[in-house]
């Protein structure tokens, strides 16, 4: 999901889901992926329940957590959750790799060593959703590994829509009784208009604050694996690309710009061919969200590519990723929404489900490897 400081009217079908960088739905059907030279069809992938993922042998400083992969929403697309304890209390909040700092419902917070300031605290994400509060500070864990510390976080008072974008907001998806208690955003960079309030993994103890790698399982699969803590057993395999540091957080934290990787993009049957534009791999996005100004095009005719059309992404080094749209479009499978208005481009759920993707925090480094 993306953040950004001032709302901007974005282009949706149904109701999508952004992160930060853009709350976002759906994708297009697999025509192939392809990751340094090995390929992978997602139109051959099979309708029955694949097998569970099997975690490595237990090693010290990683652990294997279970991430269940939702199905939301009435066009039924696909995000992932996590349960995390924050302050004494699990919730389960929504994994956003597009956004940074831990933000949950006030009241899913547990009462165990929280500290709540006074300071205000607002975000409003791409689709409209609209998260308001203070700051605090409470004891973090994921998988039972506790933080080192106390870590800030959002403490959400109230959920509302900016009035231009209501028609696509998603504050649905959090509260009692809905899907998530909140959204645990582990972006490497600074995403937050609190500088204070980033990743909490960053918090953990000795090897498990070194990085994580998401396991969906594929489009078919109810649960993922969500491991946190890198090591040369569990990334072998993985082609990584490295982020530039721009900066530190207050305590020291190196800042890594994680949307600074040029992808080369095409469609067919239009002007797009290779064009370079910085893209962002955003979990907390349910489809590919593109904005083709960026990539030289004028807007198109059609919020999403059509059934029969052909997209590709290249990451030199890393990926070959192709799709050619499906009849019906299925969300979070191979719809492409094209007329965005973000700065970057979005890839969404549709990659999660085809490749692994490694975090290294640490080394300020993404990587990926085919399921």
């Amino acid at each position: 999901m993306q953040v950004r400081s001032s709302p901007k009217n974005e282009p949706r079908s149904g109701r999508a889901w952004h992160s930060p960088w853009g709350m976002a739905i759906a994708l297009v059907g697999i025509l192939a992926l392809l990751l340094l030279g090995a390929g992978c069809s997602g139109q051959g992938e099979s309708v029955a329940s694949p097998p569970a993922l099997i975690p490595l042998p237990p090693q010290p400083g990683t652990e294997s957590i279970p991430m269940p992969v939702r199905t939301l929403g009435n066009s039924r697309f696909k995000l992932l959750g996590l349960t995390v304890g924050v302050a004494g209390s699990g919730a389960e909040v929504l994994l956003d790799t597009g956004s940074a700092g831990l933000r949950i419902i006030a009241t899913a917070a547990g009462r165990f060593g929280l500290e709540r300031t006074g300071i205000p605290s607002t975000v409003t994400f791409g689709d409209g959703t609209q998260f308001i509060g203070v700051l605090a500070r409470a004891p973090f864990s994921i998988g039972g590994i506790p933080s080192r510390e106390p870590v800030t976080i959002q403490l959400i008072d109230r959920i509302t829509c900016v009035d231009a974008l209501v028609a696509s907001c998603s504050e649905n998806l959090f509260g009692e009784g809905r899907p998530f208690a909140g959204i645990l955003g582990t972006s490497l960079d600074e995403r937050s208009p609190d500088r204070e309030l980033f990743s909490p993994l960053t918090r953990l103890p000795g090897n498990f604050r070194s990085g994580y790698i998401i396991q969906t399982g594929g489009f078919n699969s109810t649960q993922g694996l969500f491991t946190v803590g890198l090591t040369a057993a569990n990334t072998v395999g993985f082609n990584f690309r490295q982020f530039p540091q721009v900066g530190s957080f207050p305590d020291g934290t190196p800042i890594w710009r994680d949307e600074a990787l040029q992808v080369a993009y095409s469609i067919s049957n239009t002007s797009i061919q290779n064009a370079l534009s910085p893209t962002v791999f955003d979990s907390g996005s349910s489809d590919i969200f593109l904005n083709v100004r960026l990539l030289g095009a004028a807007p198109f005719s059609t919020s999403t590519l059509p059934p029969g059309a052909e997209w590709r992404a290249v990451l030199e080094g890393a990926f070959d990723y192709r799709i050619r749209v499906g009849f019906p479009i299925t969300p979070s499978r191979d719809r492409i929404f094209v007329n965005g208005n973000q700065g970057v481009q979005l890839l969404g759920m549709p990659l999660f489900f085809n490749i692994d993707v490694a975090f290294d925090i640490e080394g300020g480094r993404i990587g990926f490897r085919l399921r």
